[in-house]
């Protein structure tokens, strides 16, 4: 007797809801045809489509949170009996789905679950060996993350390896020149990995060379408050903004608003903000750290920077903005190089084909 087709799969999404990478999925599936439940501990007010909040008291430590929210998730797991669970980021719902899904079930890894946080103790490693164990498969979004999954013992052929991509839709590039600067745009968090204070003390070397520099900081974090004061003592604090939170239906306009891009991340995987200000021809002057040469050659089609280097990234920005035609050459290059391989349509159907071969396999 062969397997009798699913009308329409049902598909439980766990995750921050809060994060651009959830919504994305549930958005995706949603239009692939599938009965999409989200969960969440965490709340937000512009989430597409069907998801559940699950409320803990507010006073519980974070980390007990997630494993004391595992009854309640169960109850709604049992009520709506997925065909197919995506469980994303390893230490909390990787765990809870760990603790109870049936499979199939897929982990989504982010990057810092993997890069840093098996790193910070014993307990921190064995909590990530266990749920990758657990998982039926595994998606990592850049080399240097499934070498990692790897080295913990995980077989190749469970990970499944793809950037997540851009929509080139909405990624695009200016149609008309943009004049003045150089504008220069750091989109990452305010959290310690991605070391914005670096560039905001480069920065007033690049406004003494270019006197229309501008800096525009956007994103929040725990060092916002800091990294503001840093930048209020900063000699050229009147050209340097921080604009908070930038929606992501917001961010190609501003991309587009700006000429060069900088990331000084000290561990990354494929950042899709890196891809996203590729797409939109910003010059992308990046850490020099194993998941950024995976996209950027240096002197090709952007720079590399030793990370923590503060005058280097200054002069590297200096020497970006001098030669126009490299910058040029590598917006050409950049635009092609995200068609290729960062197409978001075109990698997501890897993860449709995944989940359609995991339920025809159940």
């Amino acid at each position: 007797m062969t397997a009798q087709p699913i009308d329409k799969p049902r598909l439980l999404l766990m995750g921050d809801a809060r994060q651009v990478h959830l919504k994305r999925w549930a958005t995706y599936f949603t239009e692939a045809g599938y009965d999409v439940l989200s969960l969440s501990l965490e709340h937000t007010d512009n989430y597409p489509g069907e998801i559940r909040f699950i409320r803990m008291p507010s006073f519980l430590p974070r980390a007990l949170l997630y494993t004391l929210s595992v009854p309640a998730i169960k109850n709604i797991t049992r009520r709506f009996n997925p065909h197919i669970v995506n469980a994303h980021f390893v230490p909390n719902y990787g765990l809870i789905a760990s603790l109870i899904a049936r499979k199939p079930w897929v982990l989504s890894t982010w990057g810092s679950d993997i890069m840093t946080d098996p790193g910070k103790s014993p307990f921190h490693r064995m909590r990530t060996g266990y749920v990758l164990r657990n998982a039926t498969r595994i998606t990592s979004d850049a080399q240097v993350m499934t070498e990692k999954i790897e080295s913990m013992g995980i077989p190749k052929e469970l990970i499944v390896t793809f950037p997540y991509g851009v929509d080139r839709a909405l990624f695009c590039r200016r149609t008309e020149p943009l004049e003045g600067g150089p504008r220069i745009l750091s989109n990452r968090k305010l959290e310690p990995v991605y070391s914005i204070s670096t560039l905001i003390d480069a920065f007033p070397a690049v406004r003494e060379a270019y006197h229309q520099a501008t800096l525009t900081v956007a994103g929040d974090g725990k060092l916002r408050s800091e990294l503001a004061s840093r930048s209020d003592l900063s000699i050229a604090r009147r050209a340097i903004v921080f604009v908070g939170d930038v929606d992501h239906e917001r961010m190609p306009a501003l991309l587009r608003d700006h000429h060069i891009y900088v990331s000084m991340s000290l561990s990354d995987t494929t950042s899709v903000s890196l891809l996203e200000a590729m797409a939109c021809g910003l010059f992308p002057v990046v850490s020099d750290i194993p998941a950024n040469r995976e996209w950027v050659e240096d002197g090709v089609n952007g720079r590399l920077v030793p990370v923590q280097q503060p005058m280097t990234l200054a002069m590297t920005i200096i020497e970006a903005w001098k030669d126009s035609s490299l910058r040029a050459s590598a917006a050409d290059k950049n635009a092609q190089l995200v068609h290729e391989r960062a197409e978001w349509r075109s990698n997501m159907q890897v993860v449709l084909d995944l989940f359609e071969q995991l339920m025809e396999a159940a």
